[in-house]
């Protein structure tokens, strides 16, 4: 794995049950680059992405939510 390791925030517009963000967090984690994801139970419409830039970037994350239908932006970080 490369070192190149960056972190973006997502901010999902939706308010998504614990099901469907668990249900999410598991399909963004399999992409292809992401090392990591995960919220704060107090702040479940942000979205941290821990991901390998060499293999994927913050807008081919942010592509992805809005392929599932979601509304978000990428926050920064």
């Amino acid at each position: 794995m490369s070192a190149n390791l960056n972190e973006v925030m997502l901010h999902v517009d939706e308010t998504l049950d614990d099901t469907a963000l668990l249900r999410l967090e598991d399909e963004v984690r399999r992409e292809p680059g992401v090392v990591s994801v995960g919220h704060r139970a107090d702040n479940a419409h942000m979205i941290m992405v821990v991901y390998d830039s060499d293999a994927t970037r913050a807008s081919g994350l942010l592509h992805n939510f809005q392929e599932r239908g979601l509304h978000a932006q990428v926050i920064g970080l």
